[in-house]
């Protein structure tokens, strides 16, 4: 085969395979109950009688302890209402929220609300905090179906959501609603007027679950647009509510897995047939009492018996990660620096103990993990492994990342923590820079020598770049335009095709995804030549 040719395929794989996992990661960052879903959540009480988790280092990293093994990526935060006055409970929250997000997995913060002037208060909190220490989601909370005068009610939740929607409009935020019985009617205005909405399954076991008021996720679907939903699972039990004879599967859990519940809905769920299905878009599953979770008495010990073994390679090989455990009913989860992995062409055995990624990219480099859900009557825990990470050998003949550990700079940066110097060393899931929360930002690496560049990557953190121009210098002076990219949805743009002789190559941002935030890139790579059967300047 023409060695033109043969590279050229190599490159259109590389992109394809890009493309796809792009598609497939894009929503699915949790993996519960054998599927990789959005958002695998719990609700989480910030005060618990007179004693507050906010501001207590220990009580806090136990939660966050206990979600990160459990897979938990989405919090549901009671107690917030209220804090626009108190200063210093700001800034608990945000300190709580930075460790979660950027240590715990965590990807998405709500605040559980009951009325519309508490989203106002969510605004100007965000407004003032930096982008890993704000919320995400305004969910109300209001039981209009158990009020007096239930259409007046009914009435009130809807100005109320949409108060919540015109400053998630204009504040990067997402609308949400728990429900608990609801008609027809309710059901299609629901749909209409929100984001997602959260459905109760509160029962005590998982014996047809799905059926427990079926009927109101098709009034859901009978709205004119499609909605986001998740059903939420209740773990009271005697001893973490005040009814002892009013509790759902706190003790049903002790002996079950809390992957169970989802995998039964899901699994019912999938075998339906009706049409009304293609208006909903099932987003994972979510926990009420959850950070009470610990009351309840239950076998956790640690099934894993094999964590996975970091790994050097070159462009284009082989690599195998394996775990092993020792619970014989089990369902694993591959991720890939945060993200639920699914096969592909080049990447199988995501959902196996044994994960094979056969034609190396550098999109592949990174950290992976997997979590491993026991369903055994003796021991239903789940648990996370040891990260191992996948890094490109020294020894490869093929091009590397000429960018990696060389001087970046920047127009500006917000904080210690977010230099630019973090666009250049290797890690593309933790380590970002952030600029000013103004337009017109660059950052920049010097490579140390002119080189021919053919290829670069840009991973960003969602405060994208949605227009901006790459640019190339030799002195750092004169500048050169090497492409005009507009119109940017992606988090990581893979640019090819190049043969320009360069020592600098700057990004310079125009127009920001998040308005109230700035720019903020993850990683900068840069490519030479392609060897054959590389990806390397193709990814």
């Amino acid at each position: 085969m023409n060695s033109y040719i043969k590279k050229t395929l190599v490159v259109l794989q590389c992109l394809v395979f890009v493309l796809l996992s792009q598609m497939a990661n894009a929503q699915t960052s949790a993996f519960v109950g054998g599927e990789c879903v959005a958002i695998n959540g719990m609700y989480v009480s910030l005060k618990r009688g007179q004693e507050s988790l906010l501001g207590d280092f220990s009580k806090e990293t136990e939660l966050l302890e206990f979600s990160k093994t459990n897979g938990i990526n989405y919090f549901i935060l009671y107690d917030l209402e209220g804090m626009g006055g108190d200063p210093q409970r700001q800034t608990q929250l945000a300190n709580f929220i930075s460790r979660a997000k950027n240590n715990y997995g965590i990807q998405e913060i709500a605040a559980a609300l009951g009325a519309a002037a508490s989203a106002d208060e969510v605004a100007n909190y965000n407004d003032s905090h930096a982008f890993d220490e704000r919320i995400d989601v305004l969910n109300l909370e209001f039981e209009f179906w158990n009020q007096t005068d239930r259409e007046q009610a009914f009435s009130d939740t809807l100005s109320i959501l949409s108060h919540f929607e015109t400053v998630a409009s204009s504040h990067n935020l997402q609308t949400e609603i728990y429900i608990g019985w609801i008609t027809a009617s309710e059901g299609a205005a629901l749909a209409d007027a929100v984001d997602r909405v959260l459905v109760h399954y509160y029962r005590q076991n998982d014996v047809n679950i799905l059926q427990y008021g079926l009927e109101r996720l098709e009034y859901l679907a009978s709205g004119n647009t499609s909605v986001k939903v998740a059903p939420i699972f209740s773990n009271e039990g005697p001893s973490n509510t005040g009814d002892p004879t009013a509790y759902f599967m706190g003790p049903w859990l002790e002996d079950h897995s809390i992957d169970q519940p989802f995998k039964t809905w899901i699994t019912e769920y999938q075998q339906l047939t009706d049409i009304w299905k293609q208006k909903l878009d099932v987003m994972g599953s979510t926990w009420f009492l959850y950070n009470y979770f610990s009351d309840i008495p239950y076998p956790n010990s640690n099934h894993v018996t094999l964590q996975p073994q970091s790994e050097q390679a070159c462009l284009g090989d082989s690599v195998v990660l394996e775990v092993g455990s020792s619970s014989v009913q089990r369902d694993i989860g591959w991720f890939h620096n945060g993200q639920c992995l699914t096969d592909s062409s080049i990447l199988q055995g995501s959902g196996t103990s044994m994960l094979q990624i056969s034609d190396l990219g550098a999109n592949h480099f990174g950290q992976y993990q997997a979590r491993i859900a026991s369903y055994d009557t003796g021991n239903p825990s789940s648990h996370l492994t040891l990260a191992a990470s996948i890094t490109q050998s020294q020894s490869c003949s093929s091009v590397q990342n000429l960018a990696l550990g060389k001087v970046a700079s920047a127009s500006s940066y917000i904080a210690a923590g977010y230099e630019p110097s973090r666009i250049t060393d290797g890690d593309t899931a933790n380590s970002r820079w952030a600029s000013a929360y103004t337009d017109d930002q660059w950052v920049q690496v010097d490579l140390g020598d002119d080189i021919v560049i053919s290829g670069l990557t840009l991973t960003w953190d969602p405060a994208y770049a949605i227009d901006y121009q790459v640019l190339y210098s030799s002195d750092g002076s004169d500048w050169q335009l090497l492409i005009d990219v507009s119109d940017n949805q992606q988090l990581v743009n893979t640019h090819t095709g190049f043969s320009q002789t360069a020592r600098f190559v700057r990004i310079l941002g125009t127009e920001k995804a998040l308005p109230q935030w700035g720019f903020s890139l993850y990683e900068l790579e840069v490519f030479g030549s392609m060897t054959s059967g590389a990806c390397s300047s193709a990814l």
